[in-house]
């Protein structure tokens, strides 16, 4: 199918052509020479069969197809039609698959050769200048549209690289979401259920001739058994996230962190600004994923310390900070609540549960200004859990900076105890162009531009040569603020308005004819009607934008009276009712001019809604792709939680509790018993057995 629409267009032009001449020539009785009768086909055909290969080899179709437009010393104008059509069809294809300056480049040596061509051809200064100017309106038209259908394109080949990023991600999500587990799971078991079955069976072997070793088991065992129950407790807290909390603001997300690391004991000062605290999307989820993993560093490293959280959104750039002050308070006697034996993993409680008021000291820095959202941690410092990291968290935070081009520095803080985690994390800016400088401008702003300026020009060069040099300052003025169309439309479009007086201004203070500025202001009614079209394409909804249509059609209506006021045509003004009269041609000509500019308004529409339809169904796709693969994860991690609760704690709560009524073996017991849980969780995270977790299992 696509073949046969690359040769269709070719097809119609050489058939159209051949019908107009000589077909038409001929049927009429015309007299047509022989020798253009042979070449005039000859030149349709293989123009036809050049474009064929217009999307292999755009740059050689337009070169080649430029060449058989030399034909035109012996053939006649109405003969090479078809090729010229399709010399700027070949173009336009440069323009969509080649770079900005190959276009140019391209364009610039057809302007050359068809100026050339007109020098060979014609006697007339004013036939060759006119010649050359429409080869560049016409050339420079064709590169602006090819440029912007490249735009268009690249932005579709974007989507549709970011949807199969995102299909990948989906795929591998609970894949990579239980081997992240797993790594977690394996530092908790090492740590702590190993050392009491290998410190137990030592004990066993040699406790009749030291009993205090047996003693200093069972204290091992208890201490051991509240480390594992309170690692896997952060570790269960950190998972029970909802599914749902991974779209939400940034702010709700951070608070049910907080709230969580608050049940754990530590004590987390939140500080948030207005401009990041609804903030989504992937600058939102780096920096949400940093806070995590730094806030569970301080849980590892420095529990009961007192944390600070900060998040400012910087001119475009997110900037996350976690610093603690490296002293927790010395613990207090709260370990009995840690030896129940039923399950004491928190559950999720809102965000709003942690508005309290924060009476801890925020570290030796001066509190920021930020809009405060402070946290106080009412629960009991844990107990130190040292050495249970693997040593990938700081990498992992570095890796999320620096997937959006940002930066991280993690280290000890300067001039005062604790560590700090600084990132910065660039962002799409939210605003536009209006209330900013200048903004940049691309190459389809710039051809159509030059084009736009050409335009009149060509028109006053063909009315009144010896004007035109006067008549290119008006035109490029009047063109100018097209170049920014796309980000300030309604500026753009009052600028056009505006300068579209300046023929009939001139006119008036005697420094143009009368023909340059009637040219100037009809060939200057494209200007008009492209910055209309950029306001109903780009400045918004059509209800917020039809209301341009009004001040289009007044102000053509308003300059072409003007213009006829000046030039002297003023019928009613010897009866006193020329305003009058002239008031009543504003009127009557604004209805037509209306419907001219509603027509330029509705293709503006229609192109702008088919740009967000095809949009919205790439997001849609892109949003269930993404939402397919958190919701993939959360269950994952649920599914990791419930066992460890069912299992894996609940053999941990057994082992203190046996430990405190002096029973090492059944201790020892419960410690192999929740090894062989975590050892079965782990075979099924990695997908194999999974290697030893260390230590002695036998009895």
């Amino acid at each position: 199918m696509g073949h046969l629409r690359n040769w269709l267009l070719p097809a119609v032009l050489a058939v159209a052509q051949l019908v107009a001449w000589p077909g038409l020539a001929l049927a009429r009785g015309e007299t047509v020479e022989a020798v253009p009768l042979a070449v005039g086909p000859i030149v349709t055909v293989a123009a036809a069969a050049v474009l064929g290969a217009r999307l292999r080899f755009p740059v050689a179709a337009a070169l080649t197809i430029e060449a058989l437009l030399t034909a035109g010393f012996v053939l006649p104008d109405r003969a090479l039609i078809a090729a010229a059509v399709a010399g700027v069809v070949a173009l336009y294809s440069v323009a969509v698959r080649r770079p900005a300056r190959t276009a140019v480049l391209v364009a610039s040596v057809l302007v050359a050769s068809g100026t050339v061509r007109a020098l060979l051809l014609y006697d007339s200064p004013v036939d060759v200048g006119g010649e050359a100017l429409a080869s560049v309106v016409v050339y420079a038209g064709t590169v602006g549209a090819g440029r912007s259908r490249r735009r268009w394109l690249a932005g579709r080949r974007a989507a549709q690289r970011e949807l199969a990023r995102a299909e990948a991600v989906r795929v591998t999500a609970a894949t990579t979401e239980r081997h992240r587990l797993a790594r977690e799971l394996h530092d908790v078991s090492a740590h702590h259920l190993t050392s009491v079955v290998v410190t137990a069976n030592a004990a066993r072997h040699v406790g009749d001739r030291n009993p205090q070793l047996t003693a200093d088991a069972l204290r091992l065992a208890a201490e051991a058994g509240r480390e594992t129950v309170t690692a896997l407790n952060r570790l269960v807290t950190l998972m029970r996230t909802s599914a749902a909390d991974e779209e939400s603001p940034l702010a709700e997300r951070v608070a049910a962190l907080v709230a969580g690391c608050v049940r754990l004991g530590q004590r987390v000062d939140v500080s948030i600004a207005p401009g990041a605290a609804d903030l989504t999307g992937p600058p939102a989820e780096a920096a949400f994923g940093i806070a995590r993993e730094a806030l569970t560093n301080t849980l590892r490293y420095a529990p009961g310390a007192t944390v600070r959280l900060v998040i400012r959104d910087d001119a475009g750039t997110l900037d996350v900070l976690v610093e603690d002050d490296g002293t927790p308070p010395p613990p207090t006697d709260t370990a009995q609540t840690d030896t129940a034996p039923t399950d004491t993993a928190p559950t999720d409680t809102s965000p709003t549960d942690t508005s309290s008021t924060d009476t801890s000291p925020g570290g030796t820095r001066p509190p920021l200004t930020v809009a405060p959202t402070p946290v106080t941690a009412t629960a009991p410092a844990p107990v130190a859990a040292r050495g249970l990291g693997g040593g990938r968290g700081t990498a992992g935070m570095r890796d999320r900076a620096a997937g959006l081009g940002g930066t991280l520095v993690a280290g000890p803080r300067a001039n005062a105890p604790g560590w700090s985690v600084r990132a910065r994390l660039p962002r799409p800016p939210t605003g536009a162009g209006i209330n900013s400088v200048l903004p940049r401008w691309s190459w389809t702003e710039a051809t159509t531009v030059l084009a736009l300026a050409a335009l009149p020009v060509v028109v006053v060069l063909i009315e009144r040569p010896a004007a035109t040099v006067t008549a290119v300052l008006p035109a490029v003025l009047h063109a100018l603020p097209l170049l920014w169309r796309r980000r300030a439309p309604w500026t753009v479009l009052l600028l056009v308005l505006a300068t579209a007086w300046i023929p009939a201004a001139c006119l008036a203070l005697g420094l143009l004819p009368a023909e340059v500025a009637w040219a100037l202001t009809v060939a200057g009614v494209c200007a008009d009607c492209v910055a209309l079209y950029a306001v109903a394409a780009f400045a918004g909804p059509p209800g917020r934008t039809w209301p341009a249509i009004g001040p289009v059609a007044v102000g053509l209506a308003s300059t072409t009276v003007a213009l006829d006021a000046q030039d002297g045509f003023d019928t009613a003004g010897a009866d006193g009712l020329g305003p009058w009269f002239h008031a009543f041609l504003v009127i009557v000509l604004t209805l037509p001019l209306a419907l001219l500019a509603a027509g330029v308004w509705g293709s503006g529409v229609f192109v702008r809604r088919r740009r967000e339809r095809v949009t919205r169904r790439e997001g849609s796709a892109l949003t269930a792709v993404v939402w397919s693969a958190v919701a993939e994860a959360h269950e994952e991690r649920q599914r990791i939680a419930a066992e460890l609760r069912q299992a894996v704690l609940h053999h941990a709560h057994e082992v203190v509790a046996h430990a405190e009524r002096e029973d090492l073996d059944g201790a020892a017991r419960q410690a192999r018993a929740g090894l062989a849980a975590m050892r079965e969780l782990l075979a099924v995270l990695k997908g194999a057995t999974g290697p030893s977790l260390g230590g002695t299992t036998g009895p």
